[in-house]
């Protein structure tokens, strides 16, 4: 579901890792379910989907 809000908005993992702070990897690795974004990170990259998600509707 996090990838599919990112391609809709057309934004890259280097565009989400920019304004969240982290590199494009961390970004991939959360959207893979590989690793878990901590819950300051965690906390921005859900308001950030969610905005997307809202801009895409």
């Amino acid at each position: 579901m996090r990838r599919s809000i990112r391609r809709r908005a057309n934004a890259s993992l280097r565009d989400m890792g920019l304004t969240l702070g982290v590199s494009p990897m961390t970004v991939l690795r959360w959207e893979h379910g590989t690793s878990e974004p901590r819950l300051e990170n965690a906390i921005a990259y859900r308001r950030l989907l969610d905005a997307l998600h809202e801009a895409t509707r």
